[in-house]
């Protein structure tokens, strides 16, 4: 193999991974996801880090006593983050391939952080 020509492939390689990983960490920046709770009355909307963003309630929701709305909350924040991750994980998967040890890595470490819930979230919402 030519000297030359395998250090202009090696060059070719970094610089794509370097773009790969700027687009990555401006699309990261830039992730939301939100979730509504079944009745409607509680939308909530998190950032790339599962943090809230925003929350909107209904008059409806402000009706329902406190332990409720903060059980309402807490498991429509929780849908979001889920569905956050499940986002982040289609979004490597695009840039770096669905088998690539970079998407395995980022999409499985927001999959473990937030997980998909059970049921009994999603039956203490529908109150």
């Amino acid at each position: 193999m030519n000297p030359d020509y395998a250090i202009e492939d090696w060059a070719a390689r970094v610089q794509h991974q370097s773009s790969l990983t700027t687009e990555l960490s401006e699309r990261l920046q830039q992730a939301r996801a939100t979730s509504e709770s079944h009745g409607g009355d509680v939308t909530v909307t998190v950032d790339h880090t599962g943090g809230l963003a925003e929350l909107r309630l209904t008059d409806q929701a402000m009706r329902r006593s406190a332990g409720e709305l903060s059980e309402i909350i807490l498991a429509t924040s929780r849908r979001a983050q889920a569905r956050l991750a499940k986002d982040i994980e289609a979004m490597v998967n695009t840039l770096y391939g669905a088998g690539s040890e970079t998407a395995s890595f980022i999409g499985g470490t927001y999959a473990e952080r937030f997980p998909e819930l059970g049921e009994p979230d999603e039956e203490r919402d529908r109150r």
